[in-house]
């Protein structure tokens, strides 16, 4: 039986790592999204991961004839035409507690209609969409300060966790399943939202526009906006609003205040671009300054970067030690898995200076910790900079 997993992103790099690690390269076939380009984003490349591990990637149209095959659609791009297949093994992972939220955007419409829990369905694929049978299900938890980000992340993690609990049934065909229930069931297309031109209505109460500021925030792909301000996360307040829906009530460098239409709300300018130029610039005093810093500590930019990793890149030690002081994580990655580790090396082999190397690795940093490419940093440091290879060998080896 060999196993074919479609899709995108880590859920299914993470499927397939446990596939490759359980069952052999030998038993897999990859079948690739139309958009996967093999760059590293948010997210990585299941087509880099798939040709770093030598890994068989066929066509769509290839799996068709395939009797002795399970199927798995892991954010698969295309629907699957159960007709066309030969096998009946077909599997699909479902980002919300189905019957609810078929279809599309179920990172942000759970959050837009204020729900309090959401999950994640593993069922079988039927001719319609998203309605076959049901597998499994776990449950996510919707929080007070929940993103479409901070969500799909949480649906990524727990996808993969239901998958690695059912894969062993799925494989030998002892699994269960049941009829979608009738009541609670949704249905969203694309028309459901216009990412095109998004807007938030003001005209709404605050705990609706909460939701709105909540379930568009997704930094690789937008930011909510408010009145020509990019916002980055909100506050109600207890104060009844008295004026009209949408007034500016105040305004400064951190945030303004709107009227609702029953309570004022807080809504906080995005700073994360002056926290990385504080940074970059090492200006700790500028940083100290900025309210809510705490939000921004593992925020990443559109190369993965966090302000811990710009200030190990650019040797700005005071700032780099105060980001550890709120625990920043000094083992984050970006998106080609480059440890903080890594950038502190460049800094110390373009300033001569090794002290942040000494503070990571003194501090919880994992010395050979590798990238998506297999290598940790002595590993390029070896042809970099041979005098600083043997003083972290010497100390650290």
């Amino acid at each position: 039986m060999r196993i074919c997993i479609a899709g995108k992103n880590n859920i299914a790099i993470d499927i397939c790592s446990y596939v490759l690690e359980k069952y052999g390269k030998d038993r897999i076939l990859v079948v690739l999204n139309k958009t996967d380009n093999c760059i590293n984003t948010f997210q990585r490349s299941f087509k880099q991961f798939a040709e770093l591990n030598g890994l068989t990637v066929v066509q769509l149209e290839d799996v068709y004839k395939l009797k002795d095959i399970i199927f798995l659609s892991l954010e698969f791009d295309r629907i699957i035409k159960p007709s066309l297949f030969e096998t009946k093994k077909l599997y699909n992972i479902h980002f919300s507690l189905l019957p609810a939220y078929k279809g599309m955007y179920t990172s942000a419409l759970p959050i837009l209609n204020g729900e309090r829990r959401t999950g994640v369905t593993l069922h079988c694929i039927d001719a319609g969409i998203d309605t076959g049978d049901i597998i499994d299900q776990k449950e996510i938890r919707i929080n007070r300060s929940e993103t479409a980000e901070s969500l799909y992340l949480k649906y990524i993690e727990n996808g993969v966790k239901l998958v690695r609990k059912n894969l062993d049934k799925i494989v030998t065909g002892d699994h269960t399943s049941y009829t979608q229930p009738i009541l609670g069931s949704s249905y969203y297309s694309k028309k459901a939202i216009d990412y095109s031109n998004l807007s938030i209505d003001l005209n709404k109460t605050s705990f609706q526009i909460d939701c709105q500021i909540r379930a568009f925030s997704f930094r690789d792909y937008q930011m909510p906006s408010v009145l020509g301000f990019r916002i980055a996360y909100s506050k109600i307040l207890k104060n009844r609003s008295y004026r009209k829906p949408g007034t500016l009530l105040y305004n400064s460098d951190e945030k303004i205040v709107i009227a609702t239409v029953d309570y004022d709300i807080e809504l906080y300018k995005d700073q994360f671009e002056c926290i990385l130029d504080c940074c970059k610039n090492n200006d700790i005093e500028a940083l100290r300054r900025i309210y809510g810093l705490n939000k921004y500590i593992e925020t990443k930019n559109e190369k993965g970067w966090t302000p811990l990793m710009v200030a190990a890149y650019n040797n700005s030690k005071n700032i780099f030690k105060y980001l550890y002081s709120l625990k920043a994580n000094i083992n984050a990655v970006n998106n080609n898995g480059t440890t903080v580790l890594m950038y502190a090396k460049d800094a110390a082999i373009k300033y001569g200076d090794n002290e942040l190397i000494d503070f990571i690795l003194q501090h919880g940093g994992i010395l050979f910790q590798k990238d998506f490419y297999g290598k940790n940093m002595m590993d390029y440091l070896i042809n970099q900079n041979s005098e600083l290879y043997n003083y972290i060998q010497q100390k650290y080896g």
